[in-house]
């Protein structure tokens, strides 16, 4: 009897350990499941991740003023963000691109998808980016249409200075740009601190009837200030030996300005801040331009002659505009400009024009709420916050 206990406790034994084996098999497969998907878990995080430093990297690209000339064209643009990613990604297990770019009118739309080696792990993150408004996209000095001829300034009290990372001197076409630089000797390029650059202009001066419509609403309010406020509205009158005499406000009382007609400075100081549209031709001869704000100039002609011991400065930004309407369709310069900085730097005048956020910001201001050419016209430093930096918006994440 005592025998037969013996033979069923070594079975029962034998039992719980087959028991225990298949738990601690079972647990040890678990386990290895589990380290599994932590594993992949890890890939999917990290392919995330890749995904929206591809997303920072395109907006940081979209961004930079630099490659403003590159906006609506999705190759060059795809193609030089994705360059980034080969140059910032070597050696990385994780990796990133963007697969898609699609530009409509101010938006664009990013995909951007993260990958790791050697796994099947692959994650995209799609956003739509928002230009932001304000201040035109303005350089210090801004031509806006054909260009017939550039004549640099021979001397080195000449210069050119934008501001915020932009250009000295935007304008609106590749074409532009080569005329221009070609135009520049090597040793005077450094006269224009930031560069020759073709842009994109925001509104109003990106398109021709916008640009108009800008230019109607400052005709507008000038009318309005000559005779319900007289002593806000600029003038520039014709007097003796046809010499201009100008009365364009200080930096104290700034005025609004608007003259219809060629514009010389030959005999009297040009002195003032506001803002100042002449619809015709600018001639700068050898006397002094001193001009805080806006200055918009319409005709096909910029001359700046002489030197001699005149001091020349404009703090915010001068545009050189022609907006024309043929039949419905509005284009800008149909009459080509020519340019001629015929300055020889005799004596210790100085001619500067120097780009100024806060200089435009109080141009702006002297535009009433309500007139067309304060809508259309936004600053970002503005108290009314109309202008906006660029976003990211419609952010989604999913599996590709």
């Amino acid at each position: 009897m005592q025998a037969k206990q013996k033979g069923a406790v070594l079975a029962i034994g034998l039992i719980f350990l087959l028991i225990i084996t298949i738990i601690g098999v079972a647990g040890s497969g678990h386990s290895l499941l589990g380290e599994r998907m932590a594993g992949n878990n890890k890939q999917i995080s990290e392919a995330f991740m890749a995904a929206e430093t591809g997303l920072v990297n395109a907006v940081t690209w979209l961004d930079n003023p630099d490659n403003e000339a590159s906006w609506g064209e999705v190759d060059v643009s795809r193609s030089a963000i994705n360059a980034i990613a080969v140059s910032a990604q070597s050696g990385s297990a994780a990796r990133w691109q963007i697969d898609s770019l699609d530009f409509d009118d101010d938006e664009a739309t990013i995909v951007s998808c993260g990958a790791i080696n050697g796994s099947a792990v692959r994650r995209c993150i799609s956003s739509t980016y928002i230009k932001g408004s304000g201040g035109g996209n303005l350089a210090a000095m801004n031509i806006i249409g054909n260009i017939t001829d550039f004549k640099e300034a021979n001397s080195a009290n000449f210069t050119v200075t934008g501001g915020d990372g932009g250009p000295a001197l935007a304008t609106n076409s590749a074409a532009n740009v080569t005329l221009i630089t070609n135009k520049i000797p090597v040793n005077r390029m450094q006269n224009y601190v930031g560069g020759i650059k073709e842009v994109k202009f925001d509104d109003p001066f990106g398109d021709p009837e916008k640009m108009n419509q800008f230019i109607e609403g400052i005709k507008a309010q000038y009318d309005y200030l000559l005779i319900n406020d007289p002593s806000k509205a600029g003038s520039i009158r014709i007097g003796n030996g046809n010499k201009m005499t100008f009365d364009l406000g200080t930096k104290a009382s700034p005025k609004i300005t608007y003259y219809e007609g060629d514009v010389t400075t030959s005999g009297n100081a040009a002195i003032g801040a506001g803002i100042l549209v002449i619809v015709g031709n600018l001639t700068i001869s050898g006397n002094i331009l001193d001009f805080d704000g806006l200055i918009v100039v319409t005709g096909q002609s910029f001359t700046l002659n002489g030197g001699g011991s005149n001091n020349n400065n404009v703090i915010g930004a001068i545009v050189f505009a022609n907006p024309v309407k043929t039949g419905d369709s509005w284009s800008f310069g149909e009459a080509n400009a020519t340019f001629d900085f015929t300055f020889n730097g005799g004596g210790n005048g100085k001619t500067a024009f120097t780009y100024d956020k806060q200089a435009l910001s109080n141009a702006w201001a002297l535009l009433s709420d309500g007139n067309a050419a304060k809508t259309l016209w936004q600053v970002d430093s503005s108290s009314s916050g109309a202008a906006s930096k660029s976003k990211v918006t419609n952010w989604s994440a999913y599996t590709n």
